[in-house]
């Protein structure tokens, strides 16, 4: 997902705020619960990014789903961004308070792809060596990929780091057809 320009001010905007008052955590868990509705709800999906539903219809349908279930600072932040016909950057504005909120945290998040899950102790070792070649703690999501055929390959941000059987196969294909 490509988050625009516009998303990352109004996601900077409502972090700052948050921070600057003591409600980062009650903003994260309301962002959580709108990109929950967004979605698990196509109906809701639909009338955020519908262009020919009204502004007050869309208001009045906001309110009623959430106007109990937020903070009132994300609630009217939210209703700003409806009003400024910049409600289908939501998702986008979530995506980059998340990153916003991690990086204030010292968190980095990254995933992990190996042809059989890791056990427990590999990933131990593996957020470890990760932990300090970054100097943040980094949180690993795991996948298999049966194409890597051994090894793992490491996605941290734009930083990929591959140590795939499949990887290391090709570099010796590229060195044998130079020689």
């Amino acid at each position: 997902m490509i988050k625009s320009r516009v998303a990352k001010r109004y996601a900077r905007a409502l972090f700052e705020f948050a921070l600057d008052n003591n409600q980062l955590e009650s903003a994260a868990a309301d962002l959580d619960l709108l990109d929950a509705a967004l979605r698990d709800s196509p109906e809701f999906r639909r009338l955020i990014d519908s262009p020919v539903i009204s502004n007050q219809a869309k208001q009045a349908a906001f309110s009623a789903l959430f106007k109990d279930r937020l903070q009132a600072d994300t609630f009217k932040f939210v209703s700003f961004l409806i009003a400024k016909n910049r409600e289908a950057v939501l998702p986008d504005i979530v995506a980059e308070f998340r990153d916003l909120l991690d990086e204030h945290r010292g968190i980095l998040r990254g995933e992990v792809s190996s042809v059989m899950p890791l056990s427990e102790l590999q990933l131990h070792n593996l957020k470890e060596r990760l932990n300090r070649l970054t100097g943040k703690n980094v949180l690993i999501t795991q996948h298999t990929d049966p194409n890597l055929l051994g090894g793992l390959v490491v996605r941290i941000r734009d930083t990929v780091y591959d140590a795939s059987l499949r990887n290391k196969l090709e570099k010796l294909r590229q060195s044998l057809v130079q020689s």
